[in-house]
């Protein structure tokens, strides 16, 4: 690579992440959504260092992708946002022995109007990506250290929904030596360029309580139906300490689905045994339309 990429890609690198990366929508959801992301001085300023990084990334993209054939073959495109924004896999991150394998795939926004916006989530993923597979090396150098082992890793992305107005982009650590997961979500409103927080949809936080009766009935209604269904709750455990769902939290992960419904998604052993794996749950519209800020996202 020569001195001008290796610049280009030191500025990437620098592009710090910004404090709040779930912009508010509330406000504009009430407002009009078109009509308040149209102006500009409603929008939050990041800081100056972003602004002068993005140009920058954006250049060591596309250069890297028309120049260099590992690095375009590493660019598979992914379901099309729109006419201009995609999802890309940008980088991955492997590590392989006979005993030790990681293998971490990094996805990237591509295309998008509000280059601020797409750079601070392409950094968020890149950091992420980062964080799973330094963890990995320190677990290497501690199983080495106790005389070895087998551990791996495998990390990557699904685009759970992809329609004119959504884009929820999944990305999961799975370990294969121990059967721990995670899994994070990001909701996209690929029209105003927007990270959707859970919160910003209701008008206060009642849909906590609402969401949580919900999927406190659909979990018993599922455990009658084929007691293998077996969940942590009041109603399914016979003692009270044995409880650990009760309510979800403010935030917690969800996606928006191709159907305009709420999913409510908890990882392995949350809310119910490991053999139950990772669970999602779909809320009625029903269930929280009186709760919501507007029902532009819903059907």
């Amino acid at each position: 690579m020569d001195d001008k990429l290796m610049e280009m890609k030191k500025e990437y690198d620098n592009i710090p992440i910004p404090e709040e990366l779930d912009f508010v929508v509330r406000q504009a959801i009430k407002q009009g959504m078109n009509q308040q992301m149209k102006n500009k001085k409603n929008h939050k300023k990041l800081p100056k260092k972003l602004t002068a990084g993005v140009a920058a990334a954006a250049l060591f993209f596309v250069v890297g992708v028309n120049t260099s054939e590992p690095f375009a073959a590493s660019v598979k495109d992914v379901p099309v946002i729109g006419s201009l924004a995609k999802v890309v896999s940008f980088r991955e991150f492997k590590e392989e022995d006979k005993t030790y394998k990681a293998d971490i795939k990094v996805p990237a926004l591509q295309g998008l109007e509000n280059t601020e916006f797409e750079a601070s989530l392409n950094k968020k993923y890149m950091v992420e990506a980062q964080a799973q597979f330094e963890a990995f090396k320190e677990d290497m150098k501690y199983v080495e250290s106790v005389g070895g082992g087998h551990i791996g890793v495998e990390g990557g992305y699904e685009v759970k929904t992809d329609n004119d107005q959504i884009l929820a982009i999944e990305r999961y650590e799975i370990s294969t030596s121990n059967g721990y997961s995670a899994r994070q979500f990001d909701t996209i409103d690929k029209k105003n360029e927007l990270l959707i927080s859970l919160p910003s949809l209701f008008k206060d936080e009642n849909y906590i309580y609402n969401i949580s009766n919900n999927i406190i009935d659909q979990m018993i209604a599922n455990y009658k139906k084929d007691s293998s269904n077996y969940y942590w709750v009041a109603g399914i455990v016979e003692k009270p300490e044995e409880v650990s769902f009760v309510k979800i939290d403010r935030n917690q992960s969800f996606y928006i689905n191709n159907e305009g419904k709420l999913v409510i998604c908890f990882d392995k052993y949350e809310v119910a045994p490991g053999a139950m794996g990772a669970l999602e749950f779909i809320i009625p519209t029903e269930v929280i339309k009186d709760d919501l800020e507007s029902n532009t996202y819903f059907k």
